[in-house]
């Protein structure tokens, strides 16, 4: 920040004191034969001033290209801002069928008994059943608990006479299915109501005229069913029941007669579609790596360590399918190939959810408060989080990542390919706690050809320090020759730390830089000052951003040369 400064006040220096000396220089006589030609000039103190420096922005200082991870947004504050793309993740549950010879059907022969009522017709009541039954234990293990389904499920109903004989089934004869199924059908004859079919009209059946009811079961609720039916465990799904036949029948003749009946309940295939379930399935996500690139030098140095109010990790995560997503992992960061700090996130109870049916980009923002994000859907908090960038790292890498879904049931389409999506971004604006240490060093130098013929006691530079930057400012300053060793035998010392200041509260300090020898040879081998700042927040400026605009000024500035100049002039 001084460098432009002092090599412009040591020159406007060096040419008034040329002028000085060359106006007490007789050109009639050569002097330098005859005499020794050391002059020393200026008394006990000699003051020369200076012009002021323009503002020396945190723009020029920082002095960023287009790849930088340092980034300003439209207001000129400054963040760590990179982003890391994550995979697009195709999520998908098997379907569930069960083929017509898996499953296993009891038809029933009915005896029926006629006897002669009080009109003389013959009649008989009918009360009886037919089963089926499945057992199918190599289902997909993805779908953990069933709850009910959408179903595929075409059947049908053949009713037939032994023998020559026919009979009538009387109106309101009806078929009892069990109450957890949904029925329908495209038999005008008879009437659904609830899971009962039921005749709206006699209907006749014979050996040549045997009865056929198609049916259509389209929905099963698997809660309904009791105890050890239905997903009885991952992988193993049982379904097994009676279909109740009753109702009144007649037939013609003049005398009691038996007949037999048989009813067969047929099912072609069972497809499960919609589920309403709970579901496990694979769900891999990964992310590539954040690289962190061309930061500016004064975050580099091993000795920074930075304490950001609120970084953030915002995850841009999009899912299709209708399964809410639990994720979690652990952010690593890496400097020179080792990792030099790990986060856990998504750990209980600050999970990370992933909903369901987001198509859209949902935003989550991994933060270190504890408050609400504005612009982001939902915020975690991890405390810890600045631990990742505490010594600014080379790159940030999400691993074990596990997405997982959560233990909720979802209705969910099996056999349907969804697509979910992870990418992240860090946006750590720098903003700064009581914690933060950032060290900047540089060179001030090229004043030998000034200097060389110099015998100086002490130098003593003047200044005021206007600072608009919320870091007070500590400077270590030392002497250093034309190959940048540092000159022992010169002293330095700065006078007090730089105060820290706001662009809407500038602080101004006084601002001294004395150097000085005991030997008066030893500034003839100066060439300048190597200098080192370490900057810190105050607690009055803690949590300020920092700002393009933010900037330095050394105003009201002057050169003291104490016991005066002496120059070799032979």
């Amino acid at each position: 920040m001084k460098k432009q400064l002092t090599n412009k006040t040591f020159s406007c220096a060096l040419v008034l004191l040329s002028s000085c000396m060359l106006s007490c220089v007789d050109s009639d006589y050569d002097l330098s034969k005859d005499l020794d030609m050391t002059i020393t000039v200026g008394g006990d103190n000699l003051t020369i001033p200076a012009s002021n420096t323009k503002d020396i922005t945190l723009d020029k200082i920082f002095d960023l290209d287009e790849e930088s991870t340092v980034k300003t947004d439209a207001a000129g504050n400054y963040a760590l801002i990179q982003s890391g793309e994550g995979s697009n993740t195709q999520v998908t549950i098997e379907d569930i069928t069960i083929n017509s010879n898996e499953i296993a059907l009891q038809s029933a022969q009915t005896e029926l008994n006629y006897e002669v009522s009080l009109d003389g017709t013959l009649t008989a009541t009918v009360s009886d059943k037919t089963s089926f039954s499945i057992d199918k234990k190599n289902i997909t293990t993805d779908v953990t608990a069933l709850y009910s389904s959408d179903v595929i499920m075409p059947a049908s109903l053949r009713m037939n006479i032994e023998g020559n004989n026919s009979l009538t089934l009387k109106k309101g004869f009806q078929l009892d299915f069990p109450e957890y199924m949904t029925i329908s059908t495209t038999d005008q004859r008879v009437d659904i109501e609830g899971s009962n079919l039921i005749f709206k009209q006699d209907i006749n059946v014979s050996s040549t005229s045997p009865l056929y009811i198609p049916i259509n079961i389209t929905h099963i609720d698997f809660e309904a069913m009791g105890d050890g039916k239905g997903l009885v465990a991952p992988g193993h799904l049982v379904i097994a029941d009676d279909i109740k036949i009753s109702g009144s029948s007649t037939t013609e003749g003049g005398s009691a007669i038996q007949m037999i009946m048989d009813t067969e309940f047929r099912i072609d295939e069972i497809q499960l579609t919609q589920v309403t379930a709970k579901v496990n399935p694979e769900i891999n996500v990964s992310i590539d790596p954040i690289a962190i690139n061309n930061l500016p030098d004064f975050l580099q140095d091993e000795q920074v360590r930075i304490d950001m109010t609120d970084p953030k990790i915002y995850l841009t995560v999009s899912n299709t399918s209708p399964i809410e997503v639990n994720f979690s992992g652990t952010l690593k960061s890496y400097k020179d190939g080792k990792v030099i700090a790990s986060v856990p996130v998504g750990q209980s109870p600050n999970l990370i959810t992933i909903p369901g049916n987001h198509a859209n980009d949902y935003i989550i923002c991994l933060h270190r408060l504890d408050s609400q994000v504005e612009g982001a859907d939902a915020s975690v908090t991890v405390e810890n989080l600045n631990t990742l960038i505490e010594t600014i790292p080379d790159e940030i890498r999400m691993e074990s990542i596990e997405a997982k879904a959560s233990d909720r049931e979802c209705s969910i389409i099996l056999g349907t390919t969804y697509n979910v999506k992870a990418d992240y971004e860090i946006n750590a604006p720098l903003q700064f706690n009581e914690g933060t240490n950032i060290v900047y060093s540089d060179v001030i130098d090229d004043w030998n050809k000034d200097v060389k013929d110099l015998f100086v006691k002490e130098l003593v530079v003047t200044m005021d320090a206007k600072n608009t930057i919320p870091l007070t400012m500590n400077m270590d300053v030392k002497a250093i020759d034309k190959n940048g060793a540092v000159l022992n035998n010169i002293s330095t010392e700065v006078s007090s730390q730089i105060a820290a200041g706001t662009m809407e509260n500038a602080k101004v300090t006084a601002l001294q830089i004395t150097l000085k020898s005991t030997d008066a040879n030893a500034f003839k081998e100066l060439d300048g000052l190597k200098y080192e700042v370490s900057a810190t927040p105050s607690a009055e400026t803690s949590g300020k951003v920092l700002n393009k605009n933010q900037s330095l000024r050394l105003e009201n500035m002057t050169i003291k040369i104490k016991g005066g100049v002496t120059v070799d002039m032979n």
